[in-house]
């Protein structure tokens, strides 16, 4: 079985935070004015000017159109790109070990960033317990689900 998740490709242009700080200031919003107008709070558009927020949902991306004067479409190029990649059977039997021997500090094997991991306690058809390990990644979206 292999797992597919979704790698994240920098954009060689204005990043999405640049594109707003520059835009924002070019009209005379602070970050406080940009929150209001667009009714996003404020610590999603400092944490979309900081760079933490790559990608905006279509209903931000719209008001901060608005608010920005420029298209939905304009935004979105500056986020980030997707591309597919395959994470081995190897690696995810590796870490499904780890996470039944209890082990912390496991880190996602596509970006690097901690994962949260959990041991779930189920039962099959005949009443035996059986332990499945669960993990996602805190920043991207690579999960172990089964």
């Amino acid at each position: 079985m292999f797992y597919i998740f979704l790698h994240v490709i920098i954009n060689p242009m204005e990043s999405l935070a640049e594109f707003i700080i520059k835009t924002r200031e070019n009209i005379g919003l602070s970050t406080i004015g940009l929150a209001k107008k667009t009714n996003i709070k404020l610590e999603i558009i400092e944490d979309i000017e900081s760079g933490k927020e790559l990608f905006l949902s279509v209903t931000q991306r719209q008001q901060l159109a608005r608010v920005l004067k420029c298209s939905p479409q304009e935004l979105k190029k500056h986020e980030r790109e997707f591309k597919f990649e395959v994470v081995s059977e190897d690696t995810i039997d590796d870490l499904k070990r780890r996470i039944l021997n209890r082990e912390t500090d496991l880190r996602c094997p596509m970006c690097g960033e901690p994962l949260i991991t959990r041991i779930a306690r189920m039962h099959d058809l005949e009443d035996n317990l059986v332990l499945q390990p669960k993990a996602h990644c805190v920043k991207c979206i690579f999960q172990i689900k089964e």
